[in-house]
């Protein structure tokens, strides 16, 4: 016995679902460029070429290594220039750690055109290399 009520209860509970996927994920979908071209400014998106990826220290440190100097036997031409006031901006390479596993990356660029040119350059020497845009913040003061 169907009852007459049913379909559009079940029409409502879809277009509910349909509603709250598309909040959650809007939500999810972490935060949009800011069209700003202010570098170095805390919160605008910045540019990594990620190298490696490893929970291994001596390994990154390895990586780091080869890293610089594949930096170094690019033609100046070849390598944008980095985005300045940000904690890693003093050097091209640097292992970061977020648990559990250690970075090793190239920049921080100021675009992603100049990211991806990096990252095709780099990728014979680092074939699982990939760009990581991130979020700059302020170089840390010094006391």
């Amino acid at each position: 016995m169907s009852l007459p009520n049913a379909l559009p209860v079940r029409v409502l509970s879809i277009l509910a679902g349909v509603c709250i996927s598309g909040m959650v994920l809007g939500a999810c979908s972490g935060p949009g460029s800011t069209g700003r071209s202010s570098e170095g400014e805390p919160g605008t998106r910045i540019y990594h070429v990620q190298l490696r990826l490893t929970e291994d220290k001596g390994r990154a440190t390895e990586a780091l290594g080869r890293a610089e100097r594949w930096w170094r036997e690019r033609p100046p031409a070849d390598r944008p220039p980095l985005v300045q006031g940000t904690s890693s901006s003093g050097r091209p390479v640097t292992i970061t750690w977020k648990a559990p596993l250690y970075r090793v990356r190239l920049g921080p660029f100021a675009t992603e055109t100049q990211a991806e040119a990096v990252l095709d350059a780099a990728r014979p020497a680092f074939p699982d290399a990939f760009v990581a845009p991130d979020r700059s913040e302020a170089a840390p003061r010094e006391r």
